[in-house]
């Protein structure tokens, strides 16, 4: 289902009207800390993992509702649920586990108004609600988040870095030390389409050198169309898990389907005269 709206919107979508302009909306979609509410619905596959070549995946759904704290200032929610997720043991040819992904709230304070340069910054809080050991982290993460984005005329170029520790407290299951770092490329092409490559970095700070970084390299293509009056931007990008830990059984593939609904701030009406 999501891979056929995912094609029906690239393909089939036509262009937006004149008063929402492709350029304005395809830069809000790119923004992680834009002054637009924003609901990310993503689809991610991890494939060929272990001997026996298993594959994993995960529904994620990001909605982002900024708030105007002050006349200067945006406080930009960003909740990152997993509400499925299937996680197979990678060991054996059949067998895993299904079930609620951890949470992920982070708070970004970000100027309402910004020149070339935009930013964010903010606390990150992991929040124990997967239902399997296998799929969540089992216990409460916290850690800064920094966003960075700058949108020339050809597209955009950002990051977002955050790194998270376990809170203090009894658990069974082990401390955290995490950074995952999510960047960000896009090169604007006519109609509403663009080129894109975001892959996700992680690191595991307790690992050993060999067994710390995954880091992708890849990239795909999305366009930003109007739907029934909706805008929504759509991406699909395929990455090859070019380095991964090498004693650890991570897949070699990961695929990314997302759809964005945006819904951009509207424009004061202009004084009359």
């Amino acid at each position: 289902m999501f891979c056929g709206l995912l094609a029906a919107g690239l393909l089939a979508g036509p262009a937006l009207p004149a008063q929402q302009t492709t350029e304005n909306l395809r830069s809000l979609a790119r923004n992680p800390v834009g002054d637009a509410v924003k609901v990310p619905v993503a689809e991610s596959l991890n494939i060929d993992a272990g001997p026996y070549h298993r594959a994993s995946n995960a529904l994620q759904v990001q909605p982002i509702i900024p708030l105007r704290i002050t006349e200067n200032w945006l406080l930009i929610p960003r909740i990152v649920a997993t509400p499925v997720a299937y996680v197979p043991e990678v060991s054996r040819v059949s067998g895993g586990s299904t079930g609620l992904g951890d949470t992920i709230a982070t708070f970004f304070l970000t100027p309402a108004h910004t020149g070339r340069l935009i930013w964010g910054l903010g606390p990150s809080l992991l929040i124990p609600t997967a239902t399997d050991a296998s799929i969540g982290a089992g216990r409460w993460d916290v850690g800064p988040s920094l966003a960075l984005l700058a949108q020339p005329r050809w597209g955009s170029v950002g990051v977002v870095v955050q790194n998270i520790w376990s809170l203090p407290g009894n658990s069974p299951r082990s401390s955290v030390n995490q950074i995952q770092i999510e960047t960000s490329l896009s090169y604007d092409l006519p109609n509403g389409w663009y080129l894109v490559t975001a892959p996700t970095i992680a690191g595991d700070w307790k690992q050993s050198e060999g067994d710390r970084w995954l880091v992708p390299v890849g990239g795909g293509v999305g366009r930003t169309v109007n739907i029934a009056n909706q805008a929504v931007d759509f991406s699909i990008a395929l990455y090859s898990n070019a380095i991964r830990p090498a004693r650890q059984l991570f897949p070699k593939w990961q695929m990314s389907l997302q759809c964005t609904l945006l819904y951009p701030r509207k424009s004061p009406p202009a004084p009359d005269r």
